[in-house]
């Protein structure tokens, strides 16, 4: 069995925390000036300023992990694809045996090969998924052999070898930028301060929120068996299992404690392959995972698992922002 992630344990104990700062985080802050010094000479010596043949756009976040990037690029690329663009998408790879090795998603790939978010958006999209850590390479292997209109990178903004014309940047709407600190002292790969010189914000938030983004939309749930659907609202006042794999699974957490369903939780850390002994359980509550969760263990013979479908609802607002935007780089 792989080992749980220890974040949840460090913070409950007041140890370490990315939305906190407790005695780990104070004593990490000499290796966050090293981070930053690195940082910036990759951002101002090493960048690709080269132009691009096919416009680049790149989702990414401030912070490590868990704002909705792949969400959000599973949902451009619906909508980019449903006014006839021709998509590449550029996936990184994280935590694959190989994540320099390039590789085309298709139905035949294995999570272990081309992770978790590339198998996902290639499932819920019809587009070209290329896995590679090197970006600017995967860029060059899609250009070269590939007619398309455009290009997104799900992740890339600190790589900076990857030129890029258009940069969309998720903020989570709470605590979006955790401690406050940089890796590995908090959550930050960049100060907050440059926010302004990027394209687009867009913020991951709650349903009723006036910020401008997105927002999951969590009504129903599907099963692993037979794929029938049931409205997560018939798990209120049940206990169940939630088991993932995913940054930041609070908002998750929280969102389903709303909804008045008592969890009980198996968090392990992002991207990790989960075995059929994870799901084992000495009782006969459900089971619970995301959709990205799920294309992890989707052989497996699991009773009574459910995943939550990547779904997210895009403001109207975003909508006419990213299509003037995109459409300025395609000439349209």
């Amino acid at each position: 069995m792989f080992k749980k992630s220890k974040l949840p344990i460090l913070k409950k104990f007041y140890i370490y925390s990315l939305d906190n700062i407790y005695i780990l985080n104070v004593i990490l802050t000499p290796l966050s000036l090293i981070y930053l010094l690195i940082n910036f000479i990759k951002k101002y010596f090493f960048s690709n300023n080269k132009l691009n043949k096919i416009p680049v756009i790149v989702i990414g976040n401030l912070t490590v992990g868990g704002t909705g990037k792949t969400s959000l690029v599973i949902w451009l690329c619906n909508y980019l694809s449903s006014r006839k663009y021709n998509i590449g998408v550029i996936s990184g790879g994280y935590k694959t045996i190989n994540e320099n090795k390039l590789e085309i998603v298709d139905k035949n790939s294995l999570v272990k090969d081309v992770g978790d978010e590339a198998i996902l958006i290639s499932n819920k999209t019809n587009c070209i998924v290329c896995k590679c850590k090197n970006r600017k390479k995967a860029y060059e292997y899609l250009v070269n052999n590939y007619e398309l209109d455009l290009i997104i990178s799900d992740d890339g903004l600190i790589h900076y070898k990857l030129n890029r014309d258009l940069n969309i940047v998720i903020v989570k709407e709470n605590k979006p930028f955790g401690n406050g600190l940089l890796l590995p002292a908090g959550p930050l790969r960049e100060l907050p301060y440059v926010l302004s010189k990027y394209d687009s914000i867009i913020f991951n938030k709650s349903k009723y929120s006036k910020l401008p983004g997105f927002y999951y939309d969590i009504n129903e749930v599907t099963s692993f068996s037979d794929k029938s659907k049931i409205n997560i609202s018939d798990l209120s006042g049940t206990t169940i299992h939630l088991v993932t794999a995913i940054a930041n699974p609070e908002f998750l957490i929280n969102n389903l404690k709303r909804l008045n369903i008592d969890l009980i939780t198996h968090i392990y850390p992002d991207h990790q392959l989960l075995l059929p002994e994870d799901f084992k359980f000495d009782d006969n509550y459900k089971i619970l995972m995301t959709e990205k969760d799920f294309v992890k263990c989707s052989n497996y013979a699991i009773e009574k698992a459910y995943y939550m479908p990547t779904k997210i609802m895009v403001d109207n607002d975003i909508k006419i922002m990213l299509n003037d935007k995109i459409s300025n780089l395609l000439k349209v």
